[in-house]
């Protein structure tokens, strides 16, 4: 049976499971001993008077967001203060087990702040003497509020990702990439990649038994030890102007610039660097994250070739055009002035490269 505490909190004896919400085993809660919560009802209204709620910015205004506001701004930052006070801190609790928030918006049942505790002891006691008397005040409620036995720590979640990540990093192949990330609330291991192949997913979860996990194939699979990262037309030339992709703009040992068109201004490294020319057209498909300078850098996963334009009357192709245009005014031109646009212009016999700046560089054959 249950032991009503001299505040009001209701605790199980030695933290039994009192029932399950959403599966997980709640081990004590809050009594909501007064009927009006006034305090909180002032506040609740202020988040649905601000310009943001009213304005859309959080979402359609609905009740179930207006339930997520209120518990965000109220019961959450008080949940927050009494678990770090109790236990000395976010780090200190952080050993101790997982403090997270649910939003209704985001699919959760209820809108709620979930306080879990691997192994409970008598702090979770001192949590609830702490809370209690803020809902005996009226300034927050006890319903949204859940202390539950979780299976997990925060501590042991970020130990998690650190070994997985380890072993992801004797599994990479050079051209590979991977995210991950441990759901806080599940404890599942999500890993995105474009490598692992269904023997290494499963000699990941052999290693790791206790959890979840969840892979993601984000993009092609990288090219297999031996195979080449270049995709080539199934035809070289075309009469029929190209509008995807960018041109490369430069080729070094291991690394391509491509600019212009639909490809932005990147420096990748690839290894295949050297089976490509400059004025190519291409388009590039990366892995990994991509670094937001100017121009940007990142790694090639696999370069597209795509056909060179050659209309019937023109003596030189688009990609001679290009690379025509480059050596004429340096690379260092096209830095900073990516190719918007190539035509061949047939009273002039040239070729055009218009430029972001709205300039054109007059290529002649």
């Amino acid at each position: 049976m249950g032991n009503e505490t001299q505040n009001g909190s209701v605790k199980q004896d030695a933290w039994q499971t009192i029932k399950k919400v959403d599966g997980r085993e709640i081990i004590a809660e809050l009594k909501q001993t007064v009927e009006g919560s006034p305090g909180r009802d002032q506040v609740a209204q202020e988040q649905l008077e601000s310009p943001d709620y009213i304005g859309g910015f959080y979402g359609e205004p609905s009740l179930a967001l207006e339930e997520d506001m209120a518990v965000q701004a109220i019961e959450g930052p008080i949940a927050i203060q009494a678990v770090e006070e109790v236990y000395g801190g976010n780090e200190a609790f952080e050993k101790e087990g997982v403090l997270f928030l649910e939003n209704q918006m985001l699919g959760a049942t209820q809108s709620g702040v979930w306080i879990g505790v691997k192994n409970p002891d008598e702090k979770v006691q001192e949590v609830i003497d702490w809370l209690q008397p803020k809902v005996d005040e009226g300034d927050i409620l006890a319903e949204p509020i859940y202390i539950f036995r979780s299976p997990h720590t925060h501590q042991e979640l970020n130990t998690i990702q650190d070994e997985v990540t380890n072993v992801l990093k004797g599994m990479n192949q050079e051209r590979g990439s991977f995210s991950l990330a441990v759901d806080t609330i599940t404890g599942r291991v999500e890993i995105g990649h474009d490598f692992l192949k269904a023997s290494q997913q499963k000699e990941l979860e052999k290693k790791f038994p206790n959890y979840t996990f969840h892979f993601e194939q984000e993009g092609n699979m990288v090219a297999e030890p031996g195979m080449s990262a270049i995709i080539h037309p199934e035809k070289d030339m075309t009469d029929t102007p190209v509008t995807d992709g960018g041109f490369i703009m430069d080729v070094s040992d291991g690394s391509i610039f491509v600019s212009g068109g639909t490809e932005g201004a990147t420096y990748y490294s690839f290894d295949e660097a050297h089976l490509l020319t400059v004025g190519q057209r291409v388009k590039v498909e990366a892995s990994g994250a991509i670094l937001e300078s100017y121009p940007a850098q990142g790694e090639a996963k696999f370069v597209e070739i795509l056909p060179d334009y050659k209309p019937g009357e023109a003596v030189l192709s688009e990609s001679q055009a290009v690379a025509k245009a480059v050596k004429g005014k340096g690379k260092e031109y096209f830095n900073f002035n990516e190719i918007k646009e190539v035509r061949y212009d047939k009273k002039r016999k040239a070729w055009i490269v218009k430029v972001s700046d709205g300039s054109e560089v007059k290529v002649e054959e």
